[in-house]
């Protein structure tokens, strides 16, 4: 009989980074992306991008980020930005977040800054309270 080889365990930042990815995507975020670029900076495991619809429903992403990271243990992230700003930064240390309009993700131009970094993959299903 073969043994079948283990999958290599998920680190505790990858861990958080994809809680706060589906925590994003049940939230209504769009273009969700969860970048490994702890490779390419010393600051950080994770980037999560995620573009919301607006500055408002961009503050109520960051706050539903800080109660799910909250429930599963970690530490709640420190949020940086304006009430109304089009760009937030949930920073959790081993993940920062970073929760745009689609404005400002396109003036920003994040995902083309970090295309070098590895990209984790994720279904988003049903499980995460949306169906999609």
């Amino acid at each position: 009989m073969s043994k079948v080889p283990k999958k290599p365990a998920k680190s505790r930042s990858q861990e958080l980074a994809e809680l706060l990815a589906r925590t994003a995507h049940a939230q209504r975020g769009e273009h969700i992306r969860v970048l490994a670029v702890g490779p390419l900076v010393y600051i950080t495991d994770f980037f999560v991008l995620v573009t919301t619809k607006s500055a408002r429903q961009t503050r109520a992403m960051a706050d539903a980020l800080n109660a799910a990271a909250k429930e599963h243990g970690f530490h709640k992230g420190r949020v940086e930005g304006q009430y109304q700003s089009p760009w937030l930064l949930a920073d959790f240390g081993m993940v920062v977040v970073h929760v745009l309009t689609d404005e400002a993700r396109g003036f920003y131009a994040l995902d083309q800054l970090w295309a070098d970094a590895e990209e984790i993959d994720l279904e988003f299903g049903a499980a995460d309270g949306s169906g999609s």
